[in-house]
């Protein structure tokens, strides 16, 4: 089935993932587009699906709309694509990319190409292409190859391993599995030989010889990897060679990929295919260096070349020392950090090495939801693009890579070891049924609650006469209503569902022993700005510089780290439309928390609607536990449907709400 629009592809995927029906109301919500479109929408896609025999869209009057199923092979099929549409299209244009597409395949397939063939294929103005021009124009120089015109039109120049990359970019469909709508045939034929198509014959080969090996390649990298192989016979054929220097020809000769780029191509299927120079066997160890995946904490660095080893570790250490005045660098002397310290090595050296051998800042064209906004939480976000900016000027070049995400997901995790302030609880039990049975009532709970019970002393009714109260925070009971004289809170036993023990006695006394110190001053901070005039993020967040600023060279600093860092990730999190900057306190001086509702409707790039903008600067010096609360807090009101409208309508029965569920997950998780 032929999608063209963002809004059929946002549509099927949540028609296809419900079994209840879903109104137009709720849909035109996740698409941002009217009823009336909505409906008119389901109309066309519901004519598609049923000429197709796939299914039909069925309105249930007073329900919405549901799916009843035709032909299931059809309808799997259907579901399989919408979910590599959805994740390769959500937040883009669907027509956009796709023209861009075909124009970059026009540009790396002919000598020439004329503006006017573009615009006629494409079916839009001149003027209109040249804006897609401009981005294919940033693509290719991503990729260190220039956009040159002259009177016969567009052609591109590069180095030849350049090139190719670019074109495994653009050679989606063989690693996606999705069609083009503007196929171009000329650029598929360079991925054949004599108008076949090898592709799956070559990576199975490859992938032998591959798993044979101490090398690991991740799964989407071993399909561009391929890709390479597929070119190489048209590339020979036009007497194009990848350019080398003798230096790196050096190192790659003394590499153990080297050694295994032979055996690739002694392998029989790839010989058959292509009879590879020697420098084209260097440059598929290029390609094998460059697209490791690396976890030097178990399998160590004994194939790498040692010298790149040692000149990346000098440069994470530099990096590391250089985070010291930067919120959260407090986990950077944990004994977790030493620990997960070697991760982070690892995937520097990924990107060293695409550095030494080749670039980090390549442009992707599309990708699957790799390191997805929701996966991580805001405070390790924020270390990535600190430790990722520091790591762009040691190298001097921009870094634009998946493995970047990874970096959060190391923080993540340390962060997760970080344990939540807590006053271990003191309790007093007594029950009716004697001493015997009370004392086995405060063991098991003991013996259950290890992290959050001090101590459980056992007292029988007489003895809760002369008890000092101040000593114990809560009473253990039998549940008769004398106990309710004593000035503590009380927790009857009997009333513990022993299938729920755990929640029940977590809200009923253990909740009360987590701190709340960090949430209360969250409250003192956050301040909410509603109807404030915002017509352009970035030039908004160049304004809150000067607001924020203790100085004019922090004001400028400030901007410039923004803009350096949106590079890097997005601070934009799509499923509440909310943009989320961090300001450094060394530049500021003082904590903020402050929200920003626009006025009016604001758009982040041209397809995402921005419903509040929130500032935030922390005092780098708050510890670790309080940092750990504050992070969660932000990704509740980030990540959560809903969170925001219930800020701005009572922000301290939110903030409670907030903490006494991520207090509580925590909790019932240990």
């Amino acid at each position: 089935m032929r999608l063209e629009k963002l809004r059929h592809i946002i549509i099927l995927k949540a028609l296809l993932e419900t079994d209840v029906p879903l109104t137009a109301a709720s849909l035109a919500s996740l698409c941002r587009s009217s009823l009336r479109t909505v409906k008119n929408d389901i109309a066309y896609l519901n004519s598609l699906c049923v000429k197709e025999n796939i299914m039909e869209i069925r309105s249930l009057k007073a329900k919405g709309y549901l799916i009843a199923v035709k032909d299931s092979d059809r309808y799997m099929n259907l579901r399989d694509d919408v979910e590599v549409l959805h994740s390769l299209f959500y937040g883009k244009s669907v027509e956009g990319v796709n023209r861009r597409m075909y124009i970059l395949q026009r540009f790396l397939s002919d000598d020439h190409v004329k503006i006017e063939d573009l615009s006629e294929k494409l079916y839009i103005s001149r003027s209109s292409i040249r804006k897609d021009v401009a981005w294919t124009r940033r693509f290719l120089n991503s990729y260190h190859i220039n956009l040159l015109s002259d009177a016969d039109g567009y052609r591109i120049q590069g180095k030849e391993q350049d090139l190719r990359s670019a074109m495994v970019e653009l050679r989606c469909s063989q690693y996606h599995e999705f069609k083009p709508l503007y196929p171009y045939e000329t650029f598929d034929r360079m991925f054949e030989k004599d108008g076949v198509n090898h592709y799956s014959e070559l990576r199975k080969a490859f992938l032998n010889v591959l798993r044979s090996s101490r090398i690991v390649v991740s799964d989407i990298e071993t399909k561009k990897i391929t890709s390479h192989l597929c070119l190489i016979i048209n590339r020979m054929a036009k007497g194009c060679s990848p350019q080398l220097d003798d230096v790196m020809i050096g190192e790659l000769k003394d590499s153990y990929d080297y050694a295994v780029a032979k055996e690739i191509f002694a392998d029989p299927v790839i010989a058959d295919y292509v009879e590879a120079s020697d420098l084209e066997i260097l440059n598929f160890a290029r390609l094998l260096l460059i697209n490791r995946d690396l976890n030097l904490r178990v399998s160590g660095d004994g194939d790498l070349p040692k010298e790149l080893v040692r000149e990346n570790r000098e440069i994470l250490n530099e990096i590391i020392s250089d985070m010291d005045d930067y919120q959260g660098y407090k986990l950077f002397h944990t004994e977790f950090f030493r620990i997960y310290l070697r991760d982070l090595e690892s995937l520097q050296l990924q990107l060293y090495l695409k550095h030494h051998f080749d670039h980090t800042g390549k442009m992707r064209f599309i990708t699957y939801l790799e390191g997805d906004e929701n996966l991580f939480s805001p405070v390790p976000l924020e270390l990535t693009r600190a430790m990722i900016a520091r790591l762009q000027k040691k190298l001097n070049e921009p870094i634009i890579d998946a493995i970047v995400r990874s970096y959060a997901g190391v923080f993540e995790r340390i962060l997760k070891k970080v344990v939540y302030p807590y006053h271990k609880q003191r309790l007093a039990v007594t029950t009716t049924e004697g001493l015997v049975y009370s004392q086995h009532v405060a063991e098991s709970l003991l013996e259950l609650f290890p992290n959050y019970i001090e101590k459980a002393d056992v007292f029988n009714l007489y003895e809760m006469r002369k008890v000092n109260f101040d000593d114990y925070d809560a009473i253990i009971h039998s549940g008769f209503v004398l106990y309710y004289n004593y000035p503590l809170p009380l927790v009857a036993y009997r009333e513990l569902d022993y299938s729920q023990m755990a929640g029940d006695l977590y809200d009923n006394l253990l909740r009360f022993g987590f701190e709340r110190n960090e949430v209360e001053r969250v409250k003192k901070t956050i301040n909410i700005y509603e109807d404030e005039k915002i017509r352009d993020i970035s030039a908004f967040v160049e304004s809150l510089s000067y607001r924020y600023g203790k100085d004019r060279a922090s004001q400028q600093l400030i901007y410039k780290l923004y803009c350096e860092n949106e590079k890097i990730i997005e601070h934009y999190y799509s499923r509440n439309g909310i943009v989320l900057i961090f300001m450094p306190y060394f530049l500021t001086g003082r904590e903020i928390i402050d929200v920003y509702l626009p006025e009016q409707n604001v758009y982040y790039e041209e397809n995402s609607d921005v419903n509040a903008v929130i500032a935030v600067c922390v005092n780098p010096d708050m510890s670790l536990a309080d940092l750990k609360i504050f992070d969660h807090i932000l990704r509740y009101i980030v990540q959560v449907p809903g969170t925001l409208e219930h800020l701005i309508e009572d922000r301290e029965t939110t903030l409670d709400t907030i903490f006494d569920i991520i207090i509580k997950r925590k909790f019932l998780s240990s």
